[in-house]
């Protein structure tokens, strides 16, 4: 997936290693995507929760720096921080979401460059 954030572009790839490696820094990503899944079905319903995990300031830029690592990209953890700063923390968290979803939730087939896509997308 690539996503940009404060004029940058940032590659971030769904790998088991970033997987594990969000698992061992910052929590299980399984735990993540359900936390995100359970409390947006919840608030959508206007039901309030404290959900076990929550995007943080200081989580963002490492969930962000481990996907972009395992697309091969060199940055550190200070630029990134540097660019989750940059994009606002909220923008950020929204990428670091989608990110996690990625990774758990089996995604369908895109079509590729030059198809037509199947009627409804």
């Amino acid at each position: 997936m690539t996503a940009h954030l404060a004029g940058e572009e940032i590659d971030l790839a769904a790998t088991f290693r970033a997987a594990s490696e969000i698992g061992q820094k910052i929590a299980d990503p399984l735990l993540i995507a359900r936390e995100i899944a359970v409390t947006a079905m919840l608030e959508s319903q206007g039901v309030e929760r404290d959900p076990k995990f929550r995007f943080t300031v200081d989580n963002i830029a490492p969930i962000l720096l481990i996907g972009a690592r395992a697309a091969g990209d060199t940055r550190d953890l200070a630029a990134m921080q540097e660019i989750v700063f940059d994009a606002g923390f909220f923008a950020a968290a929204a990428v670091a979401r989608d990110y996690i979803n990625l990774l758990c939730i089996p995604q369908t087939e895109e079509s590729a460059p030059g198809e037509d896509a199947p009627a409804g997308e």
